[in-house]
């Protein structure tokens, strides 16, 4: 008899598969960064009345990032979650088929070293382009002028 030695296992999601130029354009944007909060240095500030110290980095106070993401409005009954106990005479349990393309919602989201800036849903037909764009940019200078005041200029 040959003993197979194998397991059974689940595969892991992950949120994007990213091309090579992506990840290179991603190490060269973050050394960019890092050598930049290298220069701009830290600066030491009072944190609470106990007169507590720690530094922070000025570049970093001023940075904003964001990205874009399927928000699924509802997660469907996986096949695990709907095994019942039954007697073999009961009539079998029918379960139909959710279409998650329904129940989810595109959603932009920006934040800082503070929490979050801005949750932008897309409205339900409506497709990201450059107009759209430009309303989600809007909104976002509007949020922080209303939650960081002072961080832009005019």
């Amino acid at each position: 008899m040959i003993n197979f030695t194998i397991t059974k296992f689940s595969a892991r999601w992950v949120p994007k598969m990213l091309s090579d130029e992506h990840k290179c354009q991603r190490v060269e944007i973050s050394q960019i960064l890092l050598h930049q909060c290298q220069q701009e240095g830290d600066e030491t500030v009072d944190v609470g009345p106990g007169g507590d110290h720690h530094a922070r980095n000025k570049l970093l106070e001023h940075l904003i990032t964001g990205d874009e993401t399927w928000l699924h409005l509802s997660t469907p009954e996986t096949k695990r979650d709907s095994v019942t106990w039954k007697h073999p005479s009961s009539p079998v349990t029918k379960k139909f088929k959710v279409q998650q393309w329904a129940t989810k919602v595109m959603a932009t989201v920006f934040w800082d070293t503070r929490g979050m800036i801005l949750l932008d849903i897309l409205p339900k037909g409506e497709s990201v382009n450059a107009d759209r764009h430009c309303e989600t940019l809007d909104r976002l200078r509007h949020a922080v002028r209303r939650k960081r005041p002072g961080l832009l200029r005019s």
